[in-house]
């Protein structure tokens, strides 16, 4: 009967299995059992580690010999960046791009190259102006661009003070508002709003290099990440303040050319050491009440020791007396002239001459500072340098900027000769 030998099948296979789980069985039995007298005899039994022990001792082979709890740490030093400090989480995945980017591109290491590309992907090809290897660009992830431009702040103070917008494509507009809303008095309210205009910002490309010792990059101790990503920040952070107020209109125009209001000196009067009290209160009452909230001086350190032993029309040192009034200590600065922060701007005029404009009063926040997303990228060139055994380090990004209000700057220029 069919019953009947379906039930015989099953037995029969409930047998066999049983078998063979009675061999499987005997089988461990037996291993374990000499295991057990290999140990008795002083062998050591081994260890297998498990499938991820193995990768995680794969993954951190790729960035061998390099420690990754040392490099990049200088960048949580707070006495090298008083004004930023990074994660260890963030530190760490900034080191394992900057540790990829050197076995990649300077040492050609493919397997780095190929870590590289399946983690942060392809750089878009046209985007960029390739320097030696074409294949040793690498784009660099929108999170650690951000950390590269928190170093890259401590350095800029367009970028500290500016107003920032973030760009999503190479030309975009802002709205600016140049005046505010009507009021009236009375039964009927006259229909008004603010007066907007806008400002337009054309993404151009900004590079910053950093030359770097082959020995240098090969040392394991030594934190190269660091010192790479602080100098080519640095670098960037400089250059940014050159074109804010030196632009000449190439590629952007700069405050010192083109604020809307000026004072300038009296006739004879070439040399930066000729300004006095009166001209600083000149450029005070060029600006209407409203327009010097969070206006600030901005001038280079050598000319800032002019306006330090400036003395009142009573003989008082302006900037001792603004010292003591104020809060030596408020917005990270120190001390006020009549009233106002100042900041030393590196790359402003040192050296005087006829007809030069090289103070700038207002506030920042009237000058649009545009940052391209998604642009960034590294770039590796172990050749063009290689008879001195040296390798070059490009950082590309994409910057726009403008003048958003014009009328509320100042600047103070000499006197043509």
């Amino acid at each position: 009967m069919p019953h009947i030998k379906e039930l015989t099948d099953l037995v029969s296979g409930l047998v066999t299995s049983v078998s063979g789980l009675k061999d499987v069985v005997e089988s461990n039995t037996a291993a374990v059992e000499a295991y057990k007298e290999a140990a008795a005899k002083g062998f050591q039994i081994p260890i297998l580690p498990s499938t991820d022990d193995e990768q995680k001792k794969e993954d951190l082979g790729i960035y061998a010999p390099y420690d990754l709890l040392e490099q990049g740490k200088r960048l949580t030093d707070i006495i090298a960046h008083p004004k930023y400090r990074i994660s260890d989480a963030k530190r760490q995945e900034l080191a394992k791009y900057f540790i990829l980017l050197i076995k990649a591109g300077a040492m050609g290491d493919h397997r780095a190259k190929d870590v590289m590309r399946q983690q942060y992907g392809e750089i878009s090809k046209g985007s960029i102006i390739d320097i030696g290897d074409p294949g040793n660009a690498f784009p660099l992830p929108e999170p650690l661009a951000t950390e590269i431009l928190a170093y890259a702040r401590e350095m800029s103070v367009v970028l500290q003070k500016a107003r920032m917008w973030n760009m999503t494509s190479d030309k975009q507009e802002f709205p600016v508002e140049t005046g505010g809303a009507s009021v009236n008095w009375g039964n009927e309210t006259m229909e008004g709003g603010p007066t907007i205009s806008e400002v337009e910002l054309s993404a151009e490309e900004l590079s910053s290099y950093a030359t770097v010792k082959n020995t240098t990059l090969a040392d394991s101790i030594s934190d190269i990440v660091s010192w790479i990503a602080e100098v080519m920040a640095n670098a960037a952070g400089l250059e940014l303040d050159n074109q804010a107020f030196n632009g000449t209109g190439s590629p952007f125009a700069g405050l010192l050319a083109n604020a809307g209001k000026s004072v300038t000196f009296e006739a004879g009067e070439t040399s930066f050491d000729d300004i006095s009290f009166d001209y600083l209160s000149q450029v005070l009452a060029q600006l209407p009440g409203k327009r010097k909230i969070g206006a600030e001086w901005f001038m280079s350190g050598e000319v800032f020791h002019y306006v330090r032993v400036l003395k009142d029309l009573n003989e008082r040192p302006i900037f001792l007396d603004s010292v003591q009034a104020g809060d030596p200590t408020a917005a990270g600065q120190t001390g006020r002239i009549l009233g106002y922060y100042w900041n030393e701007v590196t790359n402003m005029p040192t050296t005087s001459a006829a007809s030069t404009p090289y103070i700038i009063f207002g506030n920042l926040m009237n000058f649009v500072l545009g940052r391209r997303l998604n642009t960034t990228a590294l770039q590796v060139n172990p050749y063009a340098e290689w008879k001195k055994n040296r390798t070059l380090f490009k950082i590309y990004q994409r910057w726009g900027m403008k003048i958003a209000l014009a009328d509320n700057f100042v600047r103070v220029l000499t006197h043509h000769a």
